[in-house]
């Protein structure tokens, strides 16, 4: 996202570089220096043209953008090559200037000044690494940046503390680092206190599909997410673990010789929360986390590979003559027969104008909705290997059949829709291995595991 990023002091002298990309050198900020501190230099006599006069935050010069703001007594100037939100980077400025002002005098009102910057050059530079990597802004959360940055300072005064001959000076600076350790997760505190502790992982998957008349699958992909609720006392340490079966591609660099042709659940595009190790997960294939209190999303992904489809569509609908359509629909349900999909609805569209229907069905009900111009279908419960079919006719007013035509008019033949809940099923294969919660005081962990998948873009057509 920044290439570089530049502050200067008010006579556009360079204090602090910092290059993130190799596709910006150190004497662009030459650049910004001539068009913009040495410009508003020069109308600094005029006043009342200043104070008519917008400026934009944003100067753009050829391929090459500078976002800058002025603060205090010295300007920060952000340097990109592409084309980038600049909101993004003028949010990540202003909270950099507010980092800066709390770290480095522990006053929110306090004037940047040039002087406050170099003499503390060691820290500007350590507190750049840390709120942006590669030029991405990072955790820029105050209470972070404080146990972290100021960690090294806080252990020179332990370590130049005055022994008592008894070891004290070791087991304060271990005492030191631990508190410091457990202040770095700004995501949960460590006083929260339960009387029944508790973990409940809900697996959610949402099914598009697109078939076509013969129930053969021109499209399909699963968005899954894994959702947390969290009642834990302390600071608990969660590992969370899938099947080996389960195979992990990354979405810049998939290597699809890893998957195979049945059997496997491959996810793609994996995002985590902030609370996950990642080396952790690189390295073991191990989702390890110290979690936030109460719900959250532990992890996100994508399925486009060895699916398990929860329901076939075998739909015939015919026009006899210009004023009627014949409709047969039947639907077979693939999950195991323990299963069962509730609130299953399927949506049949129907030409405008239909003023008489006819249906039958092996299972729920079906309505006409002239409002909509479809006949909805509702099965409360649909078991596992079970097939049901849905019967009729839909006859077209006369006013609105062309008597001219064979065929029936407006009729541009949307695809049908379904919508359905299945609990405890998992259509990209995913499954939960084992979950084990640890905490100091070892307490004992009611564990919740649940899958549900649901329609999503469920459509066939006909």
């Amino acid at each position: 996202m920044i290439s570089a990023l530049f502050i200067y002091d008010m006579k556009g002298d360079v204090i602090v570089s910092k290059i993130y990309k190799d596709d910006v050198k150190r004497s662009m900020s030459d650049v910004f220096r001539v068009h913009i501190i040495a410009a508003n230099s020069q109308r600094g006599s005029n006043q009342e043209r200043i104070k008519n006069e917008v400026r934009s935050p944003v100067l753009t010069l050829g391929s090459t953008s500078f976002v800058y703001i002025k603060s205090g007594l010295i300007w920060i100037c952000a340097v990109t090559r592409s084309n980038q939100d600049c909101s993004i980077i003028m949010e990540f400025l202003f909270n950099l200037i507010s980092s800066m002002k709390v770290l480095l005098n522990d006053n929110p009102s306090t004037v940047i000044t040039s002087e406050l910057i170099t003499n503390n050059f060691a820290f500007v530079y350590e507190l750049l690494d840390e709120v942006a990597e590669f030029g991405y802004p990072t955790n820029m959360e105050i209470s972070y940046l404080k146990n972290y940055l100021l960690s090294t300072s806080v252990k020179d005064k332990i370590f130049k503390m005055p022994t008592n001959g008894l070891g004290s000076v070791g087991s304060s600076s271990k005492q030191a680092s631990k508190k410091l350790n457990t202040s770095n997760i700004t995501w949960r505190r460590s006083d929260i206190k339960y009387r029944r502790n508790e973990i409940f992982v809900n697996v959610e998957e949402r099914v598009n599909i697109l078939m076509s008349p013969q129930a053969e699958v021109l499209r399909a992909n699963v968005d899954g997410s894994i959702n947390l609720k969290t009642h834990l006392s302390g600071m608990p340490e969660c590992r969370f673990g899938f099947t080996e079966d389960n195979i992990f591609l990354n979405s810049m660099n998939h290597d699809r010789s890893l998957v195979s042709d049945t059997g496997s659940a491959t996810l793609e595009d994996c995002k985590f929360h902030q609370c996950v190790e990642l080396n952790k997960f690189d390295s073991e294939r191990v989702i390890q986390f110290i979690p936030p209190d109460g719900e959250f999303q532990l992890m996100s992904y994508n399925c486009i590979s060895n699916l398990s489809l929860p329901f076939k569509v075998f739909p015939q609908i015919q026009e006899m003559g210009r004023d009627k359509l014949q409709y047969k629909i039947r639907i077979r349900s693939l999950f195991p027969s323990k299963l069962s999909a509730s609130d299953v609805y399927v949506r049949i569209p129907t030409p405008s104008g239909v003023d008489k229907t006819l249906f039958t069905v092996s299972a729920g009900k079906a309505k006409y909705h002239s409002e909509e111009n479809c006949i909805m279908w509702k099965i409360s419960r649909f078991f596992g290997g079970k097939e049901h079919y849905l019967n009729g006719e839909a006859q077209v007013a006369d006013t609105v059949a062309d008597i001219h035509s064979k065929s029936l008019i407006n009729w541009s033949r949307p695809p049908i829709n379904m919508n359905f809940v299945i609990d405890m099923f998992s259509s990209s294969g995913l499954t939960v291995k084992f979950l084990k919660v640890s905490e100091p005081s070892n307490y004992r962990t009611i564990k919740w595991v649940k899958y549900s998948s649901i329609a999503g873009s469920y459509e066939i057509r006909y």
